[in-house]
C-alpha cells in the first residue's frame, strides 16, 4: 500500500490566520495579534473566538479593557453554543452597575443579531448565499471519467472537483482545482475529462461552472479501513477546535458516506427514531410544467425536508438548500406536496416519516439535438437518516469555515461570494485571490473601485506564480492603464504566460500593450500569433481578427 495516501500535504494547509493560530498567539502572549485574528473569526460566528475576544476585553489584553464589550461577546458566544461563556458573563454582570448592564445588554443584542447563530453576518448566512443553483449548458461531448489505475487496483476511494469557465464555443477554460482527496491523481483525472468535454455553443461566456467527481473505491479495502481510522483520529482533534482537522474531517466524512442517497438533517428537525420506509414510486404524483418565457432560460433544482403522517400526507415541510428559486416554481412544488398521499413500497408508515424531496424543473429552450427537452419536471422522494451532528460532513465544514480555514472559505465562496473569498484571499490563498480578482472584474463594468480591487488581488495571486492571474493582470493593464511602466509590466507578464502555454490571449495582450506604446509593427506580429493560437485552440476568432485589422490600420481598440 502506498504510504502517501494519507500524507498531510494532500489537503491544502493554507490557514495562516485562523482561530487555531489566534490561540497560539494568545498562549504565546502576543495579545494584539491574537485579538486581530479572533476578531476576524468572531465575525463569522465562531463561539470560541467570541469567548476569547470577551476574555481579552475583560483583561485588557491587546486591547483597552472594556467589561461592557466583554459582556456582549460572552453573550454572542453563548448564542453560538459556547456554554463556558455563561458563568463568565454572570461574573462580568456582577461588576457592572445598572446603567452599564443596560448598555451591555443592548450591545449583546446587536452582536447576536449580526454574529449569532442566525446572525445576518454569520457564516450560516453566508453559506445560505452560496447555495444558488448555477446550471451549466448541455454537454455535446461528455467523455468518461477515468479511474486512476493504481488507485483503482488498490480500491482507493476519492473525490475531486474543478472550477472553470465555458467560452462561447462551448470549450472549458481556466480550470482551477477546488480539491482532490486523498490523492492528486483524482483531480488530474477530472481535469483530463474536462479538457475533452464540450458544451453547447452560446452567445456569451459562462462563468464559474463546477464539475465534481466521486470515485467509489472498494468498501472493504485497506485504504477504506485507514480512512475510517483517519476519521476517528481527526474527530478527536476537531473536537479540540483544531481548524485544519475540522476541514479534513469534513472531506473524509463526505468521502466515507456510504449512503449518498440519504441526507443527514440538522438541528432544524427533531431526532428521527426510525428511518422511514422507501416510498412507492407509483404513488408519487409528478409535477406538471410548461416552459415559460418569463423565467430565465435555465434549469432549477431545489429541495425540501418533509414529514408524512401515517396516511402519507405532508404535515410539515421546510426548504432545504434553496435560494433564489423563482416564486412560481416554489408555489407549484409546495401545492403539489400538499396534494400528495404517498404510500410505502413495503411495510407501513410510522407516526413520523421524514423524507428528502428534490424537485427538478427544466426551462431550457427546446433543442432535441441535445436531448434537453425530454424531461421538463420531476420530483423524487428519499428517506432521511438522522446522523449525530459530529458525523455530518457539513457540520465540520461549517465549523472550519467559522474558524477561518482559508481553503474551506475558498470552497464555499467560489461562486463570487466576495466576503468569503476576501477572507481566504487575505490569508494568501492564491486561488482565492485569483477568483476574487475574476469576480471583481466581472462586477467592474466601469466601476473604478471594483477594477482597482481586482487589480490588487490579481497582483497578489500573480506574485505567487499563478499563470491565470498573470494573464488576467496583463489584460487589466492593457484595458485600464495608459501608464508606460504598467504596459511594460503587461508585456512581461504576457510573455511569461505565452512561454508557458501559448495562450492566445497572452499574445493578444502583448499586441495590445505594444499598440498602446505606439509599436504597431510588433502589435501586428503578436496579434497574428494570437490569431494562429486561437485557431489552434478552438477560441472564437472574430475578436482576434478585429484587433488585427485595427493594428494594421494603426488604431487601438483598448
Amino acid at each position: 500500500m502506498k504510504k502517501w495516501i494519507f500524507a498531510a500535504a494532500l489537503l491544502p494547509q493554507l490557514c495562516l490566520a485562523n482561530a487555531s493560530d489566534a490561540m497560539s498567539f494568545y498562549l504565546d502572549q502576543q495579545y494584539q495579534k491574537a485579538f486581530t485574528l479572533f476578531e476576524q473569526t468572531a465575525e463569522l460566528g465562531d463561539g470560541r473566538s467570541q469567548f476569547n475576544l470577551a476574555v481579552q476585553y475583560l483583561r485588557g489584553q491587546g486591547v483597552k479593557a472594556d467589561p461592557i464589550k466583554a459582556y456582549g461577546y460572552f453573550s454572542v458566544a453563548i448564542d453560538n453554543g459556547f456554554k463556558m461563556a455563561e458563568q463568565a458573563r454572570k461574573s462580568v454582570a456582577r461588576r457592572l452597575d445598572k446603567s452599564q448592564l443596560a448598555k451591555a445588554k443592548t450591545l449583546a443584542a446587536e452582536l447576536i443579531a449580526r454574529y449569532g447563530k442566525s446572525g445576518s453576518q454569520s457564516i450560516n448566512y453566508e453559506i445560505s448565499r452560496t447555495l444558488t443553483y448555477n446550471p451549466t449548458r448541455e454537454k455535446t461531448v461528455n467523455p468518461a471519467t477515468v479511474y486512476p489505475d493504481a488507485l483503482h487496483s488498490d480500491g482507493v476511494p476519492g473525490l475531486a472537483s474543478y472550477l472553470f469557465d465555458i467560452d462561447k464555443n462551448g470549450v472549458p477554460r481556466d480550470l482551477i482545482l477546488l480539491n482532490s482527496y486523498p490523492a492528486p491523481e483524482f483531480g488530474q483525472s477530472i481535469a483530463e475529462k474536462l479538457r475533452q468535454t464540450r458544451f453547447v455553443a452560446a452567445d456569451k461566456k459562462f462563468n464559474n461552472a463546477i464539475i465534481r467527481g466521486v470515485f467509489a473505491g472498494a468498501q472493504d479495502s485497506e485504504v477504506s479501513q485507514k480512512l475510517q481510522a483517519r476519521a476517528q483520529q481527526l474527530l478527536l482533534q476537531a473536537k479540540r477546535d483544531d481548524v485544519n482537522a475540522q476541514a479534513e474531517l469534513a472531506t473524509v466524512l463526505k468521502l466515507l458516506d456510504d449512503q449518498p442517497q440519504y441526507h443527514a438533517i440538522d438541528g432544524g428537525v427533531k431526532a428521527i427514531p426510525v428511518v422511514a420506509p422507501e416510498i412507492s414510486y407509483s404513488s408519487i404524483t409528478q409535477p406538471e410544467f410548461t416552459k415559460q418565457t418569463k423565467l430565465e432560460t435555465s434549469t432549477f433544482n431545489f429541495s425540501y425536508l418533509v414529514n408524512l403522517n401515517t396516511e402519507g400526507k405532508v404535515v410539515h415541510k421546510q426548504p432545504y438548500e434553496q435560494v433564489k428559486i423563482p416564486k412560481v416554481l416554489r408555489k407549484k412544488a409546495e401545492k403539489l406536496m400538499q396534494q400528495w398521499q404517498l404510500s410505502p413500497a413495503q411495510g407501513e408508515l410510522n407516526d413520523e416519516n421524514w423524507y428528502y424531496v428534490q424537485f427538478f424543473y427544466n426551462n431550457q429552450v427546446t433543442n432535441p439535438e441535445y436531448l434537453n427537452d425530454q424531461i421538463v419536471a420531476y420530483v423524487e422522494v428519499k428517506p432521511l437518516i438522522n446522523k449525530e451532528k459530529m458525523q455530518q460532513w457539513r457540520y465540520w465544514q461549517q465549523k472550519a469555515a467559522m474558524g477561518g480555514h482559508s481553503d474551506t472559505l475558498f470552497q464555499l465562496g467560489v461562486n463570487c461570494n466576495i466576503r468569503l473569498l476576501t477572507l481566504a484571499a487575505k490569508q494568501d490563498h492564491s486561488r482565492a485571490q485569483l477568483q476574487l480578482g475574476k469576480c471583481l472584474l466581472a462586477k467592474a463594468d466601469g466601476a473604478t473601485v471594483h477594477a482597482n480591487q481586482a487589480k490588487y488581488w490579481l497582483e497578489r495571486a500573480a506574485a505567487q506564480g499563478n499563470l491565470i492571474a498573470k494573464r488576467k493582470l496583463a489584460g487589466w493593464y492593457v484595458r485600464y492603464s495608459d501608464n508606460g511602466s504598467e504596459l511594460e509590466k503587461a508585456i512581461e507578464l504576457a510573455e511569461e504566460v505565452a512561454d508557458e502555454n501559448d495562450h492566445p490571449l497572452a499574445y493578444a495582450y502583448l499586441a495590445a500593450a505594444h499598440a498602446k506604446l505606439g509599436n504597431f509593427e510588433e502589435a501586428v506580429d503578436y496579434q497574428q500569433q494570437a490569431l494562429s493560437e486561437a485557431n489552434e485552440q478552438a477560441f472564437d476568432q472574430a475578436p482576434f481578427q478585429q484587433s488585427l485589422a485595427a493594428y494594421q490600420q494603426g488604431n487601438i481598440l483598448f
